[in-house]
């Protein structure tokens, strides 16, 4: 073994050590001063709204670019390091998305003990008291046999394909440890899964419900821009009805469009085989992309 590796080595055992005295370590109760005193943030007004929030059902309908992942990565980052043994599943429509989270907590780690997490992994992180993070495909199959499940995070929840589908082999998984589930998306069809949490008072009472628009993110109150979201706003003139899903956080369909969202997401076929427009032109049949 070279001299770097041995060195390596003894860094890793070093920081065994230091886990197996840290488990007695208590992290603050507060996630808003987890951030403050560990992270060097102070959240706005509603990531501050949404830490807090003990309710065991949270939808988060926020508009682009408000801070969610950011809000969510510290929520599920605070959640495991306070509680041993937590497990955490992350959902979205895809497996790169559901990454997009675990980058995020890994982009904490260097501000706390190294010991914390030693090896993260661009799927899964394990920290130093059993807890973990995982990032999961699209898939009720592979969902349905995952145990002990504490926080179950979806991402994006409004656009992830077969929802109901998805949420039914997931959310028993709580049931064992009487867990917790957290859906943020921006508003997507009025046929979705995020959609009746966000309206169904009679099914999802239940369910505390989190709202931010533009104009509740603006600086100073959170990191949007006013200068070039004026110049979005023209440049979207023409289709208000995207500016008022993407940046409103509004459930809102074109009523100039012959076809709603939800007709067109059904109608999508994920066991179609598409055809290369040469292919077509040529007349030969279809291949594989």
């Amino acid at each position: 073994m070279s001299f770097k590796g041995r060195i390596r080595r003894l860094d890793d055992k070093l920081e065994r050590v230091k886990a197996v005295r840290g488990r007695t370590r208590e992290w603050p109760v507060d996630p808003v001063e987890f951030c403050v005193q560990y992270l060097g943030f102070t959240p706005t007004v509603y990531q501050e709204k949404l830490l807090r929030d003990p309710a065991q059902f949270i939808v988060a309908r926020w508009c682009r670019q408000s801070g969610k992942t950011h809000c969510v990565a510290v929520l599920l980052l605070w959640s495991c390091l306070r509680n041993r043994g937590f497990n955490v599943l992350v959902l979205a429509p895809a497996v790169r998305q559901s990454k997009i989270i675990i980058r995020k907590i890994t982009g904490f780690l260097p501000r706390l003990p190294k010991y914390v997490a030693l090896r993260p992994l661009k799927t899964k992180i394990e920290f130093y008291n059993g807890s973990r993070i995982q990032a999961f495909p699209n898939s009720p199959e592979t969902i349905r046999g995952e145990p002990g499940v504490n926080l179950l995070f979806a991402d994006e929840f409004s656009y992830i394909k077969n929802d109901k589908e998805l949420y039914e082999a997931a959310v028993f998984s709580l049931a064992t440890t009487n867990g917790r589930f957290l859906a943020t998306s921006t508003p997507g069809s009025r046929e979705s899964m995020f959609y009746a949490m966000c309206t169904d008072d009679v099914n999802y009472g239940d369910v505390s419900r989190h709202h931010v628009s533009y104009l509740d993110a603006l600086e100073p109150k959170g990191p949007l821009k006013l200068e070039i979201l004026e110049k979005l706003r023209r440049q979207f003139s023409s289709d208000p009805w995207r500016w008022r899903r993407e940046m409103e956080a509004e459930f809102a369909d074109d009523q100039d469009s012959w076809l709603s969202m939800a007709l067109i997401t059904r109608c999508v076929d994920p066991k179609l085989e598409y055809i290369r427009e040469g292919a077509i032109l040529t007349g030969s049949g279809p291949v594989d992309t």
